[in-house]
């Protein structure tokens, strides 16, 4: 949801963005900052530091915020740093959920281990179904638990240490998200095809004027000649 909304916030960052850009700081720079900051989270988070690994999962997020300003900015957009972009948060989400799942596995619970994992599959599958969808032509950024919600969800639960209560609602809402984009992706690409599948109607050709019947006249009598 709150990715509808990311080129209105973005003019937010400009003003950091600007002294990055002085201090001669390149926007993948901050990418893979960002995935460095999100290993150390995990091993807070998998210590059950969690107010700790709260702080330093939004200092991780605001180095991918400022990123895209950057790359704005410097002119350095470009289909690699959207590439790298998009893999680096992806390791960067397996990597905090991996960090919660060796906290839950240490502390030999259950429930949250496997809500954890429950949680990893719907994460994977969010980015998988865009992936596919972008593949086959179409803009799939709809659904309740992208990526920016995921994030405030987890900081939320681990600064006021109700982890397990946050990863019900991301083990819920993130396969939900999935679903949404898959039936999304079929109503789309159904409705196309149903579309071009209905044969253009063929001109119907004219009918030729009936043709007036000639009157008959008939034959005259031959009369002598007076």
């Amino acid at each position: 949801m709150l990715s509808h909304y990311k080129r209105s916030l973005a003019r937010l960052g400009d003003p950091v963005a600007r002294v990055l850009l002085q201090a001669h700081v390149r926007p993948n720079h901050l990418t893979v900052l960002g995935l460095g900051v999100s290993l150390v989270a995990a091993s807070a988070l998998a210590h059950g530091r969690f107010r700790a690994g709260a702080a330093l999962l939004t200092l991780a997020g605001l180095f991918d915020f400022f990123d895209g300003s950057l790359a704005r900015l410097a002119n350095r957009v470009s289909a690699f740093g959207a590439f790298l972009d998009s893999v680096v948060d992806r390791y960067s989400d397996l990597v905090v959920l991996l960090g919660i799942v060796l906290f839950y596995h240490w502390a030999a619970d259950t429930a949250g281990l496997l809500l954890t994992l429950i949680t990893v599959v719907g994460t994977v599958m969010v980015s998988y179904t865009k992936a596919r969808a972008q593949s086959i032509g179409l803009t799939c950024e709809i659904g309740l638990m992208e990526r920016p919600e995921r994030l405030i969800v987890l900081i939320a639960g681990a600064t006021f240490n109700i982890l397990t209560p946050a990863m019900v609602v991301l083990a819920v809402l993130t396969n939900l998200t999935a679903l949404q984009r898959m039936l999304y992706t079929r109503r789309v690409t159904v409705g196309a095809a149903a579309r071009e599948s209905v044969p253009t109607a063929a001109p119907v050709p004219a009918k030729p004027a009936p043709a007036r019947p000639t009157a008959e006249r008939e034959p005259t009598e031959l009369r002598p000649t007076p």
